[in-house]
């Protein structure tokens, strides 16, 4: 995830966005264009609008409550005193470790980016709402680039692509249907997780 952000060079071989060599993006550009909620995402000693609004000035209220709906939180902003105006501490403090991630994923569909990555992006959730966000963000992703690292194969199974590591190696590549089908790696580590017919 780092690598596609600019944060390391690649040490071997090389990463497009497109037909542009990585090399030649400027790391700005790249992250402008990205969307993106890390395990970690920090947030900011700030109100909640501007932990999810962070680069705008004038608020877009619409595009702020769309954000909040598709990240699931807009229950919990009405239903404290202060509402979007509610002052959180820096590293989420006040917050529960869901109600973070929530916040991290409500900034990202809010900048409306061509390029979204989720790094463990709903590892705090409950299985409830986990699913109720991973449904919001269908008709979302629609034309855009989403890249999801998961170890929780309920987060993966809709992608179009899935591609299997093991020991830093590709062993497996292929959609939640092939993969099943095949009885490899991919089909070992599901079947556990979850119910195949569904």
């Amino acid at each position: 995830m780092k690598l596609l952000l600019k944060f390391y060079k690649p040490v071997k071989g090389s990463i497009f966005y497109n037909y542009d060599d990585l090399e030649i993006i400027s790391p700005k550009s790249l992250r402008e264009n990205c969307g993106v909620v890390m395990q970690d995402g920090y947030i900011f000693s700030d109100t909640i609008e501007r932990n999810i609004a962070t680069g705008d000035e004038e608020i877009n209220r619409e595009r702020l409550q769309n954000a909040t709906k598709i990240a699931n939180i807009e229950g919990f902003i009405d239903s404290i005193p202060l509402g979007y105006n509610t002052k959180i501490g820096a590293s989420g403090n006040g917050i529960s470790g869901g109600q973070k991630q929530r916040i991290l994923i409500a900034r990202a569909v809010y900048k409306n980016p061509h390029y979204i990555f989720f790094d463990e992006a709903t590892s705090a959730l409950d299985a409830e709402n986990e699913k109720t966000i991973h449904d919001n963000l269908q008709s979302f992703f629609k034309g855009k680039t989403v890249l999801i690292i998961a170890h929780r194969l309920s987060t993966v199974k809709k992608a179009d692509q899935i591609i299997v590591l093991k020991n830093g190696q590709i062993v497996e590549q292929g959609n939640h249907q092939q993969l099943t089908a095949n009885k490899g790696e991919y089909y070992n580590l599901v079947k556990n997780q979850l119910e195949l017919g569904s």
